[in-house]
C-alpha cells in the first residue's frame, strides 16, 4: 500500500473510532440524563471466559486464559438502541489484559418472540492495554498503548433478563500510530444478565 493510501486509511480508521467516543459519550450523557436517583443506571453484567490470542488472525504468541466482565448501560432510543458498556480482559498467565468502552448493538435475528431468540452483537470501541509495544519472544508487540477494540458476538436470549453467545474480538491500532501492528484476538464464552 502506497504511502498516502496508508495514510488516507490510519486517518479514517482513527476518525471513524474517534466519533465513536463521541457517540459513546453522547450516549452515555442520553442514559444519565434520563435515569432518576432511583433507578439503577447497570443495564447487564456480562460475564465470560476467552481463550487468549485465539481468534481469526492470531499467531498464538501470547496464550492463556481470559476472564471477562463488563456493564453496561441501558439502551436509550437514541444511535439505534446503542448500550454504552466497559469492560476488563484479565489473562491468567500475565500476558496481555485490557480495558475497554465503545457501544455495543443486540440485533435481534429469528426471535421466537421480542425477547426470546438468536441475536448478533457487534462492538466497536477503544481499549488501554498492559502489553508490550514492541514484540518478545513471549510476547505481541501492539504499537501503541491505546488500541481500537471492534468484536462480534452471536447468542441466544433465553428471556429478556438471560442470555449465553460466543465472541471474538480484534485490538489493533490499524497503522495509525505505529508500523508495529500485530494486534490481539481474543474469542470466547459469555453470560449475559440483565439487572
Amino acid at each position: 500500500m502506497g504511502s498516502f493510501k496508508k495514510s488516507l486509511y490510519s486517518f479514517l480508521f482513527a476518525s471513524f473510532h474517534i466519533l465513536l467516543v463521541g457517540l459513546f459519550l453522547f450516549e452515555c450523557r442520553l442514559v444519565f440524563s434520563e435515569t432518576t436517583e432511583s433507578e439503577l443506571a447497570v443495564g447487564q453484567i456480562r460475564l465470560g471466559v476467552f481463550a487468549h490470542n485465539q481468534g481469526l488472525i492470531a499467531s498464538k504468541v501470547e496464550s492463556g486464559m481470559d476472564l471477562n466482565v463488563e456493564l453496561t448501560l441501558p439502551p436509550t432510543e437514541s444511535l439505534w438502541d446503542a448500550e454504552p458498556s466497559a469492560g476488563l480482559m484479565l489473562n491468567n498467565q500475565g500476558h496481555t489484559s485490557f480495558l475497554y468502552g465503545g457501544l455495543s448493538w443486540e440485533i435481534g435475528l429469528l426471535r421466537e418472540t421480542a425477547d426470546k431468540g438468536l441475536f448478533l452483537m457487534p462492538f466497536l470501541g477503544l481499549a488501554v492495554h498492559n502489553g508490550e509495544k514492541e514484540p518478545k519472544p513471549d510476547r505481541r508487540g501492539l504499537g501503541c498503548r491505546i488500541l481500537f477494540r471492534e468484536a462480534i458476538e452471536v447468542g441466544w436470549r433465553f428471556s429478556k433478563d438471560w442470555a449465553v453467545s460466543v465472541q471474538t474480538d480484534h485490538l489493533s491500532h490499524g497503522g495509525f500510530c505505529s508500523d508495529r501492528n500485530q494486534g490481539l484476538d481474543n474469542s470466547g464464552l459469555r453470560f449475559h444478565w440483565r439487572l
